[in-house]
């Protein structure tokens, strides 16, 4: 996932009406929201995931269950590049089945960064996207204990929060601002990648 993120760390995130578009986009790759069994079912959206990496959100997936069989499911059927989960039991069977893995972490306290750290460290995700994106300073935080590539999402608003996630190490930004996603890192940032 890290070269994936070396080519391009900005990433789309939508729902059905938009995806079309994200894909056309100048994003490197796609987290798709709000799904319809019946919709990544479909030869178009297949064919969406062969022009450019889709993630699907598996927590949020409208149709399937949550369990190791839905996995499986996905992985055959539904090929997307890889799943976004904050759910632990997800992002396992994901892995068991050679999807992808990003762990959604949502950060309110210090519990919950905490409790993230022990979830992470069990699951052994291949990304991590850490939200709300306008509290980049955790990064580094993350980053002392994890080597795998790190996303901010959430809230990103103009392209000064995206410099500045990427000014505090972040490997990846997504976001559904679509006015944003053509947003490219400027040479004064610190990181991407």
């Amino acid at each position: 996932m890290t070269e994936l993120f070396k080519k391009n760390p900005i990433i789309a995130a939508c729902e059905t009406k938009a995806l079309s578009a994200a894909v056309a986009s100048d994003v490197g790759s796609v987290i798709y929201m709000k799904a319809e069994i019946n919709t990544v079912v479909s030869n178009t959206f297949k064919s969406l995931c062969r022009m450019k990496p889709v993630f699907l959100h598996a927590d949020l997936l409208k149709g399937l269950s949550g369990d190791k069989e839905a996995l499986r499911f996905i992985k055959k059927h539904i090929e997307p590049y890889g799943i976004v989960s904050t759910k632990s039991n997800i992002i396992k069977a994901a892995k068991r089945e050679g999807l992808a893995t990003i762990q959604r972490v949502f950060l309110i306290d210090t519990q919950s960064f905490h409790n993230s750290l022990d979830a992470i460290t069990e699951n052994e995700p291949d990304g991590i996207e850490i939200m709300p994106a306008i509290a980049p300073s955790i990064v580094k935080k993350y980053k002392e204990h994890f080597s795998i590539p790190i996303i901010l999402g959430g809230l990103i608003s103009d392209s000064s929060q995206i410099e500045a996630a990427f000014d505090q190490g972040a490997d990846a930004v997504s976001f559904s601002k679509s006015d944003l996603w053509s947003y490219k890192p400027g040479a004064g940032s610190k990181n991407p990648v």
